[in-house]
């Protein structure tokens, strides 16, 4: 749960920052993602991080909660090890993955919409080759550290769920 509380504070800051830019700043988050482009990166890594950020912390943190209270198998040996390396991947694998995003969209967004009136056909190259050119690998390492994480919690969850008192259908 306190997974779901830093994650929701960290969505909470993300969106007062762009509100904020959005009124009070230029070019502001509104233009950078209606240009398109670059501006779809921001887009989805704010989307992606809103969903599996403080989203799927609180859902994970209630299928915890139904495995050690309802169905009384409490996480204990490999099983909390998983937990943990679930809980600490995939929270650290989702916010490096989509901040990055994130950000080379706001930049990008940012120098397209200036690049754009001194030569419209040449902006989205450029930002490319200056911006995002470089940001794929570290979103994949972060995406790959989220998918080590949810599958040690698929793991975990597995080996608890075996452990739990089964109940008889008679």
């Amino acid at each position: 749960m306190v997974a779901a509380i830093v994650q929701g504070a960290l969505a909470v800051g993300v969106s007062a920052y762009l509100l904020y830019d959005a009124t009070y700043d230029s070019p502001g988050a509104a233009r950078i993602v209606a240009s398109g482009g670059p501006g779809t990166w921001l887009t989805a890594g704010y989307l992606g991080f809103i969903m599996l950020g403080p989203l799927a912390a609180a859902v994970t943190s209630m299928f915890y909660q139904h495995l050690e209270a309802h169905l009384r198998a409490p996480y204990s040996g490999l099983s909390n090890i998983f937990a943990w390396l679930h809980i600490l991947l995939m929270n650290v694998g989702v916010v490096g993955a989509t901040f990055i995003m994130m950000n080379g969209g706001w930049r990008g967004g940012a120098l397209a919409l200036t690049l754009s009136p001194s030569n419209p056909s040449a902006a989205y190259g450029q930002v490319h080759e200056q911006v995002l050119g470089a940001l794929p690998p570290y979103i994949a390492a972060f995406s790959a550290i989220a998918i080590i994480g949810a599958i040690a919690g698929g793991l975990g969850y597995i080996i608890a769920w075996r452990r739990s008192p089964k109940q008889s259908m008679t």
